[in-house]
């Protein structure tokens, strides 16, 4: 088993039940906490935070007891839990939607602190938040939360803002308090700052207050009309020991709390930007090194656990190199998680079917992200191909933020851990950048590209005359579900003044935006306008009572919103530029190279906004499989980087077909041989082609049976005609 393993997401609630009830009996020594026969049973006090946060009845908490009940009895007698009979339990509780959706989050956060306390590479978390002996200042980051309620953390926008945060989404009704345990050496005044943003200024949707020992500090937050700022909550009287904070959400609707800086020097302020000097302040309140220490000893370094990257580490760790796999979610499969939900696309190779998705590939299986259970299974699935490679340590919940450069190679890259702040050097002879933004890449100076090259560039029929910065959008699905009941939505006009009149219960792959923005600098931005633009969609179906988006125009008075993602799922930004760039002449001829190790078969599937700058259509035009040579695999100019995924060197046309998960599993595969054989010969990935191309290849076609064309085709099939931005088009898009 390896460590640094992520946490795993339940396949149905019945699982989620197991899990949750495995938590709250941990504490529990056998024959502990057992009712008499004669008496109802109480509730035990480590059991209520749960049950709050669950927002469980009387009724149901006694309901639920019985099912732990069940699970002591089980465990004690060394019995396995009866799954069956837990979810005939579960079913007498009668959880609503959220519930569930809460249940889930409860054990996902649960499973990532159990397998952060197992892992060697990593501690356990640290002790309740404590102010340097002899300092009477104090930073909380609130992602260290021991208690989150139902807040999430979004550290999809680090480098830009500077930290991970808690993010308040719970769907238009108010998240679970979190909450956490700080000690201050004495009593006294200390001046509270708290860094958040009003991130719809005009109508400061994402309000919370800050309690400390259960009374607010006196100022709502997330209501100064500026974007992330530290707001001065004045001076809070605090008792020497133990204060216990909470973050309550106001509204339901994405609130967002970055860390709480508590002084007692009355006159000082935390610096302002997002920039080095803030970077220094947070190190030196944190109390971490000036240089991170060592994770290890790896051949190979893989950033970006999504399917180019899980490919990637497989096929290295397969082939005997050690792995250290880093990833800035707690869990695997980037796009096609659960996290996101977007199904798999193109020709899958035998290693890529191990940890594909698997769902939403049947006609007319338009909306399979509003069922859970699908995502949920294939997480599960792929997490345990990776927990079976004994080569692989999992680093998941890391972020990788910088490089360590050794003339014109990569020495080691820094990650931080997003719950923690505990950081780790990742040093190794070969890297595999699989971020998709092609970060790792950046740092270190490679060649990129953004945006679409000049027809006259590649000689691209596809490609604009004149270059510009357009790129493929960022996605968010979104679906909404019956309650069984009448459910209001709250009036969200800064929410409509987005969606512009549009309404609608779920969306797909066609909520899309960001095209003519930075999709790395403004990827907050893009975010934020696409949930806009979903809650108010969602508003105006409730109060037409009808959705007009749907052909059965189904009543929506009993609908709420069941899921909407809060992570982007984006489609282009960098491009690292390699020894071969391909292009849209390469994939329509389907031209031969000798290096060929992987197959696209995706159309050129690129997306124009039209209509609502929210929604987007494709062209497609349809190709015939062709090879990808392996010397757009690696940079040209950082001399150890392979990458992997949608940041590889290819034009803009020409990524509207290899952008796609499984043939961006393909080039993981690839680029897992190439680097396991760059540690082996003591070379680097132009010195595999050089002098190793006919043992990569071998490895490649023989070994993981990825075989590409051989040859050109004849023929060319005539291109697909364009898709309606409400039509479905030809094949699913991405």
């Amino acid at each position: 088993m390896s460590a640094g393993r992520p946490s795993r997401s339940p396949a149905s609630p019945a699982a989620a039940c197991v899990l949750a009830v495995a938590c709250l009996a941990a504490a529990a020594p056998p024959g502990a906490d057992r009712p008499a026969a004669d008496k109802p049973a109480d509730i035990p006090a480590r059991y209520a935070g749960f049950f709050r946060e669950l927002g469980l009845t009387a009724e149901q908490q006694q309901k639920f007891r019985l099912i732990l009940d069940k699970y002591l009895a089980d465990r004690d007698a060394g019995r396995a839990p009866d799954m069956a009979a837990m979810a005939e339990m579960l079913k007498q509780v009668n959880l609503t939607g959220q519930q569930q959706e809460r249940l889930k989050g409860v054990v996902d956060r649960w499973n990532a602190s159990r397998m952060k306390a197992a892992q060697t590479a990593r501690p356990a978390r640290p002790a309740p938040a404590r102010a340097p002996k002899g300092k009477a200042e104090l930073l909380v980051e609130a992602e260290g939360f021991t208690e989150r309620g139902g807040w999430v953390v979004d550290q999809q926008f680090m480098d830009e803002m500077g930290s991970p945060y808690l993010l308040a989404h719970g769907l238009g009704r108010p998240a679970a308090n979190a909450a956490t345990t700080v000690t201050f050496p004495a009593a006294g005044e200390y001046r509270l700052w708290v860094r958040t943003k009003d991130w719809v200024p005009t109508h400061h949707p994402g309000r919370f207050e800050v309690l400390l020992h259960g009374k607010p500090a006196g100022k709502v937050f997330g209501a100064s009309g500026k974007g992330w700022d530290w707001e001065d909550a004045g001076t809070v009287s605090l008792p020497a020991g133990q204060v216990k904070i909470e973050l309550r959400d106001l509204t339901g609707f994405d609130g967002r709390c970055d860390a709480l800086y508590f002084t007692a020097d009355l006159n000082a302020r935390p610096p302002l930007r997002a920039d080095t000097a803030m970077a220094a302040w947070r190190r030196k309140l944190l109390g971490l090194p000036a240089a991170p220490p060592s994770a290890g000893s790896f051949d190979v370094v893989v950033v970006g656990g999504g399917i180019a990257g899980t490919a990637a580490a497989l096929a290295a760790a397969r082939l005997g190199s050690r792995v250290a796999l880093v990833q800035d979610r707690p869990v695997l499969g980037g796009n096609n998680s659960p996290e996101v939900r977007v199904h798999t696309g193109g020709a899958a190779s035998p290693v890529i079917r191990e940890i594909d998705g698997g769902y939403g590939h049947a006609p007319g299986a338009w909306a399979w992200w509003e069922e859970p259970s699908k995502p949920t299974a294939a997480a599960w699935r792929r997490q345990k191909v990776v927990d079976a490679e004994r080569n692989i340590v999992q680093f998941l919940g890391w972020h990788a933020y910088g490089v360590v450069k050794d003339a014109n190679a990569i020495a080691a890259v820094d990650a931080r851990d997003i719950l923690t702040g505990r950081e780790l050097r990742f040093a190794a002879p070969v890297f595999i950048d699989c971020t998709g933004d092609g970060s790792v890449g950046f740092w270190a100076g490679a060649d990129y590209r953004t945006g679409r090259e000049a027809r006259s560039e590649h000689d691209e029929p596809t490609a604009p005359v004149k270059a510009d910065k357009m790129t493929l959008g960022t996605s968010i699905l979104w679906g909404s579900r019956d309650a069984g009941k009448g459910v209001d939505f709250p009036d969200v006009p800064w929410a409509t003044e987005a969606s512009k009149g549009l309404a609608a219960t779920s969306g797909n792959w066609t909520w899309e935006y960001g095209h003519w923005l930075d999709t790395v600098g403004d990827a907050e931005e893009i975010r934020d306008h696409l949930l806009r633009a979903i809650y108010g969609a969602f508003a105006a179906a409730k109060r037409a009572g009808r959705d007009g988006g749907r052909p059965t125009g189904r009543p929506t008075a009993n609908l709420e919103l069941g899921w909407v993602g809060y992570v982007g799922g984006k489609r282009e930004s960098r491009r690292l530029l390699g020894d071969h760039i391909l292009t849209e002449r390469d994939v329509r001829s389907g031209r031969r190279f000798p290096d060929a190790v992987a197959t696209g078969s995706w159309s050129i599937d690129l997306h124009y906004p039209k209509g609502y700058d929210f929604r987007t259509y494709c062209t497609q035009s349809g190709v015939r499989p062709y090879p990808i040579p392996f010397r757009c695999l690696y940079s040209r100019n950082v001399g150890n980087l392979l990458m992997a995924g949608r940041d590889v060197s290819v034009t803009h046309v020409a990524l509207g077909s290899t952008r796609v998960m499984n043939t961006c599993g393909q080039m993981g595969v690839a680029a897992g041989a190439a680097a396991h054989l760059c540690a082996k010969h003591n070379t680097t990935p132009r010195g595999v082609y050089a002098k190793h191309l006919a043992e990569l290849l071998e490895i490649v076609t023989v070994r993981f049976g990825q075989k590409p064309p051989a040859a050109a085709p004849k023929t060319r099939p005539p291109p697909a005609p364009a898709a309606q931005p409400d039509t479905p088009p030809i094949e699913p898009s991405q």
